[in-house]
């Protein structure tokens, strides 16, 4: 997969990098609210489901030149900042690579 054409298919057109900042302060806040009030056994299912899903996003890449972060929400059910989130995760820790590049 070449990183360069997934980050085309996230970014998109008018993509607005100050606005992804905000949503995802924005989600670091309301996760650091959840977790304050949620139990261990609850984080414990959350970091499971978390490393399941990342899985199978691993093995929906697996072969693909690129993806738009929509075909993979829909693909999941999750929303497309959901898609950003794990894919950034998935990049931090090395088991993919993305990099900007311009959009055909």
């Amino acid at each position: 997969m070449d990183p360069r054409e997934m980050m085309k298919g996230m970014m998109g057109e008018g993509f607005n990098p100050m606005e992804m900042c905000k949503n995802m302060i924005g989600s670091i806040t309301k996760s650091a609210e959840m977790a304050a009030y949620t139990t261990p056994e609850l984080r414990a299912r959350f970091e499971e489901w978390l490393g399941q899903i990342e899985t199978e996003i691993l093995e929906f890449l697996k072969g693909r030149d690129a993806v738009a972060p929509e075909e993979v929400g829909e693909h999941f059910k999750v929303s497309k900042e959901s898609v950003v989130f794990l894919l950034s995760k998935l990049a931090r820790e090395g088991k993919i690579k993305i990099s900007a590049g311009e959009r055909h």
